[in-house]
């Protein structure tokens, strides 16, 4: 079990990384090959083609925040809690872990910039609150893509401003959507039953800086109130909340209790050891605890989940 740095430190005022940790991505090259080497991703020129294939192979990195967890509960108060890219690959390679939005959308901008692709951040709203979501925007050319590893899509998607775009993955359509009255871009999902918005995003590069910012202030969302995992397999997603799970496919959705057999079931799915889950499931109680005794835990918050990218 992890034990944390009972310091009482309001996170406001811990030392923080400097900027530079993002924006000096060489420092993450390493990280960057061990990425190519595991995934066999071959050097070819940076076209639409290649961008497809590293976001597939990228896409098969789950989204899961019980690194999170246990990160924030052994590092509170200090910056060494971030999961940059070199622990994310080498955490999935012996642990099968993955990342949430923050930590996937920096790994991915470094690889695809390393691999020849101009791109950036943009900060995105959903109901739960501004600027809780991140993505990537590439540009090829004229033409501008979005990228969302945090929402596990594996396909690029073309951003242009008077032609709506439709997308189909396993387990939903696509709708991406330029609103002209705040010039921003509404994702939706869609099935065979409901469409339901995702997020807003604006097409403006976020700063390194700020970027590191909302990073930080992620620490302190209701998304890690709670375990979550999601995985795209052959047949649709999984979504776990706890012990809530959800399979979805483009034909609908099927939701199961898996109390009974939850650290079985999340292990034969994500591949996870259950000792992690069970250390990610104290340290979510102490981190809890340690958030209400600094002020920063609201007892009528959304619930993680709900209406949020990962409410699938």
């Amino acid at each position: 079990m992890i034990m944390p740095t009972d310091t009482g430190q309001n996170p406001e005022t811990i030392r923080r990384y400097d900027a530079s940790v993002l924006s000096d991505m060489d420092r993450h090259a390493d990280a960057v090959g061990q990425f190519q080497e595991y995934f066999d991703i071959p050097v070819k020129r940076p076209d639409l083609v290649h961008l497809g294939q590293i976001i597939s192979r990228f896409a098969t990195i789950p989204y899961e925040n019980i690194s999170k967890i246990i990160k924030l509960n052994k590092h509170w108060d200090a910056d060494a809690k971030m999961r940059l890219p070199g622990e994310i690959i080498e955490d999935h390679i012996s642990l099968h872990l993955g990342g949430t939005c923050f930590s996937l959308t920096y790994f991915l901008q470094t690889i695809l910039s390393m691999a020849g692709f101009s791109c950036y951040p943009v900060m995105a709203d959903m109901r739960a609150g501004r600027n809780i979501h991140c993505c990537l925007v590439v540009t090829l050319g004229r033409n501008k893509y979005l990228v969302d590893p945090g929402y596990l899509l594996h396909q690029p998607m073309e951003i242009h401003p008077a032609k709506p775009r439709l997308y189909r993955t396993e387990f939903a359509g696509i709708e991406l959507r330029h609103n002209m009255e705040t010039d921003s871009y509404d994702l939706s999902t869609f099935d065979r039953n409901e469409t339901k918005w995702r997020y807003r995003f604006q097409d403006r590069p976020t700063p390194p800086a700020e970027y590191l910012d909302h990073w930080y202030a992620s620490f302190w969302k209701p998304t890690l109130h709670g375990i979550l995992l999601t995985k795209v397999t052959g047949q649709g997603l999984v979504y776990v909340h706890n012990t809530f799970m959800r399979e979805t496919t483009f034909e609908g959705k099927k939701n199961m209790n898996i109390k009974r057999e939850y650290h079985k079931i999340i292990h034969d799915i994500f591949g996870i050891d259950p000792r992690l889950i069970e250390q990610a499931q104290v340290a979510l109680q102490e981190n809890l605890a340690r958030e209400r005794a600094c002020g920063l835990f609201s007892e009528n918050e959304q619930c993680p989940g709900q209406n949020t990218t990962r409410d699938l």
